[in-house]
């Protein structure tokens, strides 16, 4: 080997250092945020003294939780919670007072008049009906939806993107699948797995007993509308698509073909234990939840949802 060969030879296992280096680097970085505890309050506008945060872990109380993560929202928020909370209306004069429901609406930090606009629909709506959870910072969406989710207080529990890009009417093709799925034998857990949990570790969870909730979740799907958005993407949007899809069904497996749309619910116990154990606080928390999912034998049924906006062209900027 001459001198040039060894040279390749050296910048080569220099260059695969650094990068372990970086990626360890990340790794750290990344349980840190991850276990950084947040001291959160929900905010009454009625009272001096700060709601006490339930927690996911204690019964439910209410039927439905709906958690919208938002970052610098003012402009596009008021007309999903509009439209959110006169559907939600509309179900309970249908249903009866038996139909209970929350909105947490979580500012992530935001530097416009986000938490202002939602503290408006709190004071209208009631603190018991519509919550705002601020964090101190812009912490990233899967942060976001995470903190929403702890202190949430539903049966089942959905998450939806602040921009509406979803008809939020489409929550009951997520309750159909939730439905479908509990009435398997697969959705059962045993209380092992709460205490797994508890502790952080993304163990498989037993179906050994029921004592503890069933578990299901339900992902809305926009993979039927994918050829279509793929004519009207930049070819190089395109590719680095794909390349994201290949990268997804290493880690989480090809059974969802959308990851990424923001609509999304789980049972109770389902999203006890996903949302305790999630590490990743931006982008890609939605594939590292399928792939919790996988880990603790959580049954995932996609279900396609019908898209209010232009697929192809417009998205949340929320990371």
């Amino acid at each position: 080997m001459g001198i040039l060969g060894m040279m390749a030879a050296l910048a080569g296992a220099a260059a695969i250092v650094f990068a372990v280096m970086q990626l360890l680097k990340f790794f750290d970085q990344l349980d840190k945020e991850s276990s950084t505890a947040l001291m959160l309050q929900l905010e009454d506008p009625n009272s001096l003294t700060p709601l006490p945060c339930p927690s996911i872990w204690a019964p439910a109380t209410k039927q439905l939780s709906i958690v919208i993560p938002a970052y610098n929202e003012e402009d596009r928020l008021p007309a999903t919670l509009d439209e959110t909370l006169a559907y939600l209306q509309r179900r309970r004069n249908k249903q009866g007072p038996a139909f209970t429901y929350e909105v947490i609406i979580v500012d992530d930090g935001s530097k416009d008049s986000t938490a202002a606009v939602a503290l408006g629909y709190v004071k209208k709506e009631g603190v018991d009906a519509v919550r705002l959870l601020r964090l101190p910072y812009n912490c990233g969406k899967g942060r976001a939806v995470r903190e929403g989710m702890l202190i949430a207080r539903g049966q089942s529990c959905l998450f939806m993107d602040a921009d509406g890009a979803t008809r939020v009417s489409d929550m009951e093709l997520l309750e159909a699948a939730l439905q479908e799925v509990a009435s398997s034998k697969d959705s059962t857990v045993s209380k092992d797995s709460k205490a797994a949990a508890a502790n952080g570790t993304a163990a498989a969870a037993s179906t050994a007993g029921s004592s503890a909730g069933y578990l299901a979740a339900a992902v809305g799907s926009r993979a039927h509308l994918e050829q279509e958005a793929l004519a009207k993407r930049h070819p190089l949007r395109n590719f680095l698509m794909h390349g994201f899809h290949m990268l997804v069904v290493f880690v989480a497996g090809g059974a969802v073909k959308d990851t990424q749309c923001g609509f999304k619910m789980f049972s109770r116990h389902a999203a006890a234990l996903l949302y305790t154990n999630q590490r990743l606080q931006r982008w890609c928390f939605d594939v590292e939840l399928l792939y919790l999912c996988t880990r603790l034998r959580i049954p995932v049924k996609e279900v396609q949802v019908r898209c209010l906006v232009d697929w192809g062209c417009t998205e949340t900027q929320h990371v």
